[in-house]
């Protein structure tokens, strides 16, 4: 999951406790300190929150719908604050970590991620398993090196849960074009056609950083 993604979740899952004022110097916090750590270190992300904010919260709710907002459908996140949080980052004096500047492949990743997401919520549940499966068996065609080719099966055989980190824009375009004629295997290239242009119209509707066409 890249940086921007995360943040989108860190963001979404705030979002309903505290007022923008208040969430921009949490996210300055979560990344300086918490974006590059695993999920169980939110625990002492909300504890530093607590005494920071100096009332009352409900952890143990804050902490599931944090954990639910990374591990959920990136097309349910809100858009990524960071042109907000830049300016207020200015306004005080303060810089982003290194690790926080998005590199193209970053911002690749974010909007593979979300179309991917989107395109296999408008697949039958079912069907899945088998697009997946038709996806991959294509992979020997691919001209890349054995490494590569072993990651796009890993991210197929786990229907998109590993997310696409380590995959740079030329990987995505070729697992999308994998995932593209898996659909028109199993649905026909009308219907192909369809699903993913619905696709594409949800994941720019999102405004990320990088329109879903350049995957294309």
């Amino acid at each position: 999951m890249s940086l921007s993604t995360r943040r989108r979740a860190i963001y979404t899952g705030l979002a309903g406790h505290f007022s923008e004022e208040e969430l921009l110097p949490l996210l300055w916090l979560w990344e300086t300190k918490y974006s590059e750590k695993p999920s169980f270190a939110l625990n002492g992300f909300l504890a530093e929150i607590a005494a920071l904010s100096e009332r009352k919260l409900e952890r143990a709710r804050l902490y599931r719908e944090l954990v639910g907002a990374l591990s959920g459908p990136v097309s349910q996140l809100l858009p990524d604050p960071e042109a907000r949080l830049q300016a207020w980052r200015r306004k005080h004096g303060v810089v982003a970590p290194k690790s926080a500047a998005a590199t193209p492949d970053d911002q690749a990743r974010e909007t593979f991620e979300a179309l991917a997401d989107a395109l296999f919520g408008l697949v039958d549940p079912e069907r899945l398993p088998q697009l997946c499966r038709q996806a991959a068996n294509n992979l020997n065609s691919l001209r890349t090196d054995a490494g590569v080719r072993l990651r796009l099966r890993s991210w197929l055989d786990q229907y998109g849960r590993l997310g696409a980190a380590g995959l740079e824009l030329d990987h995505l375009k070729m697992l999308l074009n994998l995932i593209y004629i898996g659909l028109c295997e199993l649905l026909g290239p009308v219907l192909a056609d369809q699903t993913l242009t619905r696709a594409v119209q949800q994941v720019e509707r999102l405004g990320l950083p990088m329109s879903p066409q350049k995957l294309l």
